[in-house]
């Protein structure tokens, strides 16, 4: 089995703007979407995690962006979740979007220690050897309450059937080493991501290395590469999978 999956944090369309897509001409965040949706479409993974990604609403321009995305790219499967939300003014969240049926969803926020819109989204791919994927977002002003995060993470995975797994996101932290969030994750459910990753943020400069995917030792990458596409304040990062035997 070979499995391509990219993530991305979207900025709520409008990533230059503070982001604030209500702010914008109707037609420049459509524009802003559509472009988001054609890198997905060259890149052709087959699932997507996204981030700051928003169901329609006042704050969202009146656009189901999600859907716009998938819809443009091609993924007839999708699974958000909101972690913000207030009926007709916010539903922000995360997203999986995938080529595959998938199963066995599950979302969440962070309780007291989510920040407008922080949580993850988790599901498994259709079929027997079908692995887990994770769509996260951790805060980004408080290492104490990352780990809070991570660990309420940790927990909720624990508590589903042992797959494959890949973990992909906006995690707001650079470690891989020591004991911040994505140490912690590797550590907690036998994860891996390779060392050396370029940084993702900010666009057109990064400095940080903010997005990351990790996996189980049952999988291990065949490629892992930030792209160079500027449709956010975040670069996407892509990487494809293979089973470790095969």
């Amino acid at each position: 089995m070979r499995l391509k999956v990219l993530t991305l944090n979207v900025a709520h369309g409008a990533p230059f703007a503070v982001p604030m897509p209500f702010l914008r001409r109707r037609s420049a965040l459509l524009g802003t979407l559509d472009r988001v949706a054609a890198l997905l479409s060259r890149e052709a993974a087959d699932v997507v995690a996204l981030q700051e990604a928003d169901r329609s609403s006042l704050f969202s321009g009146r656009v189901d962006q999600v859907a716009r995305i998938a819809e443009q790219a091609g993924y007839p499967h999708v699974h958000h979740g909101v972690h913000s939300g207030v009926p007709g003014l916010f539903a922000q969240g995360t997203a999986l979007l995938c080529r595959h049926p998938l199963e066995s969803r599950d979302t969440a926020h962070f309780g007291r220690d989510r920040r407008v819109d922080k949580g993850f989204v988790v599901a498994t791919l259709k079929g027997e050897r079908g692995p887990e994927v994770v769509s996260l977002h951790l805060d980004p002003f408080s290492a104490a309450v990352r780990q809070r995060q991570v660990d309420l993470l940790i927990h909720a995975l624990r508590q589903r059937p042992e797959r494959p797994r890949v973990v992909m996101g906006d995690f707001n932290a650079e470690d891989v080493e020591g004991d911040g969030p994505v140490a912690r994750l590797c550590a907690a459910l036998g994860l891996h991501t390779p060392a050396g990753g370029e940084p993702t943020y900010p666009v057109p400069k990064a400095r940080q290395r903010l997005d990351q995917v990790l996996i189980s030792h049952a999988l291990r990458f065949t490629r892992y590469e930030r792209l160079p596409d500027t449709v956010s304040d975040h670069h996407a990062v892509v990487a494809e999978l293979t089973f470790s035997g095969g």
